[in-house]
């Protein structure tokens, strides 16, 4: 149950930290985690889905406990 509100809590600081600062971060050219997912599949289907977001540039990084985080520019 822990881990499930962990990753509902990293989900929405995910969607929300990044829309509040999505001008300072692309102006500053630096990446921010966009999701949290479990597999690497599942990570890079994001970020090819989210294209139109973020554009072309992501990349999928493992992180604690086994999940994956999708990093955008």
């Amino acid at each position: 149950m822990r881990k499930r509100i962990a990753l509902l809590v990293a989900g929405i600081a995910a969607v929300l930290l990044p829309l509040a600062a999505a001008p300072t971060a692309s102006a500053a050219g630096e990446f921010h985690v966009s999701g949290v997912y479990y597999t690497q599949a599942q990570c890079t289907a994001a970020g090819q889905a989210g294209f139109a977001l973020w554009g072309p540039v992501f990349y999928c990084a493992d992180g604690p406990q086994g999940l994956v985080y999708l990093y955008t520019h």
